[in-house]
C-alpha cells in the first residue's frame, strides 16, 4: 500500500531550486502494489502497472498552474487530471515525479494511494486531482 504525500526528496529539492514545476517535465506514472512513501526518491519501473494504452512512464502532466492564497498563506500548485485513454490496466497508486532534472535521475514529487485497486477495460482510465485550492490541491506550501 503506497501512502498520500509529497516526498523528502521534492521537499529538498523544491528549496534547492534543482525543481521548477513551471517549466520542467512533471510526469505521473502508475503502480500496482507498490508501497511508495514519503522516502521514495525517484520514478522507478519496479511495480509499474502494464497494459494496452499505457507506456513505461507514465504520462505527462500538463496545465500547470501556480496560485498564492494571500488570506490563508498558501502557495499551491495544480495541473489538469491524468488520463490514459483506450487502456485496459489496473493500478493502485501513482507516483508524480520531476523528468527534467539531471543531477538526479527523475526526483519523486507525489506518492499517492488510491483506497484499492481502479481499473479500465478498453475505455479511459482517469486520475482525477484534488481540487486548486489553497488546502487541498496536490502541491501546497505553506
Amino acid at each position: 500500500m503506497a501512502t498520500t504525500c509529497l516526498t523528502n526528496n521534492f521537499r529538498r529539492d523544491i528549496l534547492n531550486k534543482v525543481i521548477n514545476l513551471s517549466s520542467d517535465t512533471i510526469k505521473m506514472a502508475l503502480y500496482s502494489g507498490q508501497s511508495h512513501d514519503q522516502n521514495t526518491g525517484a520514478y522507478t519501473a519496479t511495480g509499474q502497472v502494464s497494459g494496452s494504452g499505457y507506456s513505461a512512464g507514465g504520462a505527462t502532466m500538463s496545465g500547470a498552474s501556480q496560485t498564492t492564497d494571500t488570506t490563508n498563506h498558501v502557495s499551491f500548485y495544480d495541473w489538469n487530471d491524468v488520463s490514459w485513454s483506450s487502456s485496459t490496466i489496473t493500478a493502485d497508486s501513482c507516483l508524480v515525479y520531476d523528468d527534467t532534472v539531471t543531477s538526479v535521475a527523475d526526483v519523486s514529487i507525489y506518492v499517492g494511494d488510491f483506497g484499492g485497486s481502479k481499473s479500465s477495460s478498453s475505455g479511459t482510465f482517469s486520475v482525477v486531482l484534488p481540487a486548486a485550492a489553497y488546502n487541498t490541491a496536490l502541491v501546497r506550501i505553506a
